[in-house]
């Protein structure tokens, strides 16, 4: 990496690498890049680019986009260009069905594999909608809507496991063999017990206390994990077998948790204001792009901005795209585009593919 303004690079006596980066209050002419839509997916009618759910999105080598919409329980192809080429699935219990479709992912070279939350089943299907094999993964002890899958581009399959708390990896396919199994890293969380009313009811449910740490996840196109303790702007690439590989960081400080805000939260919560954190969590969630760049939200909700880093962990600075882009499903970053979901009026759903001009 080239020498640049702002950013310390230091080698650690394990072969860590540490790039810290300066947080800038406005980041170096020609450095930010900046977004563009050049697609848009979407209708009110009746057609199949009308979107009940639009739950998990994915896009395949050839640029075609593949939507779950987990209103239909089906997957609808879209070309490069936005026309309608198929749907396939629906709701049933047979092959290529779904009870509850809670996810997909392209796997190269030419495999969707798709989740259903219900049965706790993965389906995999050619570019067409043929099914190639299913499989049962046993008992489920915990679900996703969405359902964070990955593949890498070595052709292998990662599944997040709820119940375990770790990515399994799986080679090739259509088959699924093991190849392999992260442990996410426990943080401890600190809960709390509300009492809810529902028809006529009353139930206690726990909820994390606002602002408590955790670790968020994913996985990148060479395979290994990123980690991030949402409460430090620290984020850490992993292999499988647990050697930290890098950290990116960002010299930004956790804002203060204070005044109206921390009062709104003890008047919801119920809260003695003593349990509340001192700081706010400094990100929200993690994605690295096919190119290598990473993305990360650092407010709940529709996202109006991204942190950007590029391929060599320099923070680029603030991105905004020209609309607000749903943190649900997943949006999808590849070599210079995200493809996300956004909302017009009346809460319709529209697929937008975003070309990033740097």
């Amino acid at each position: 990496m080239s020498s640049v303004r702002g950013v310390q690079v230091d080698t650690l006596p394990g072969g860590r690498i540490v790039i810290s980066n300066t947080d800038p209050s406005a980041a170096a002419p020609g450095r930010v890049p900046s977004l563009e839509e050049e697609l848009r997916i979407g209708s009110l009618d009746d057609s199949c680019s009308a979107f009940g759910n639009a739950l998990s999105l994915t896009v395949d080598n050839a640029g075609r986009i593949y939507v779950a919409d987990a209103q239909a329980d089906d997957i609808r192809v879209f070309s490069p260009e936005g026309e309608c080429l198929r749907v396939f699935g629906g709701a049933g219990g047979g092959p290529g069905e779904f009870a509850m479709l809670a996810g997909i992912v392209w796997q190269e070279p030419d495999l969707l594999w798709s989740m259903d939350a219900l049965h706790n089943r993965l389906t995999v299907f050619d570019s067409r909608g043929d099914v190639l094999a299913t499989h049962q993964l046993g008992p489920s002890r915990g679900a996703s809507l969405p359902w964070p899958l990955w593949s890498d581009a070595r052709g292998n399959l990662h599944v997040y496991n709820h119940g375990e708390r770790r990515i399994d990896t799986y080679a090739g396919g259509p088959g699924l063999t093991v190849a392999g199994a992260f442990p996410i890293p426990e943080v401890e969380v600190e809960f709390y017990s509300r009492t809810y009313e529902a028809g006529g009811s009353r139930f206690q449910a726990e909820s994390p206390i606002p602002h408590s740490p955790s670790t968020e996840f994913t996985v990148d196109r060479e395979g290994e994990v990123w980690l991030a303790n949402d409460a430090t702007f620290d984020l850490h690439e992993v292999s499988y077998a647990g050697d930290t590989l890098r950290t990116v960081r960002l010299l930004r400080p956790a804002p203060r948790l204070e005044g109206r805000e921390r009062d709104s939260l003890v008047a919801v919560t119920g809260l003695d204001e003593r349990r509340l954190p001192d700081h706010k969590t400094v990100l929200e969630d993690v994605s690295v792009g096919a190119d290598g760049w990473i993305w990360v939200t650092s407010a709940d909700g529709a996202i109006e901005a991204w942190d950007v880093f590029d391929a060599d962990g320099v923070y680029r600075g603030v991105v905004v795209p020209p609309v607000l882009i749903e943190p649900r499903p997943f949006p999808v970053f590849g070599s210079g585009t995200i493809t996300g979901v956004t909302k017009g009026a009346l809460d319709v759903e529209y697929v937008v593919r975003l070309r990033v001009v740097r």
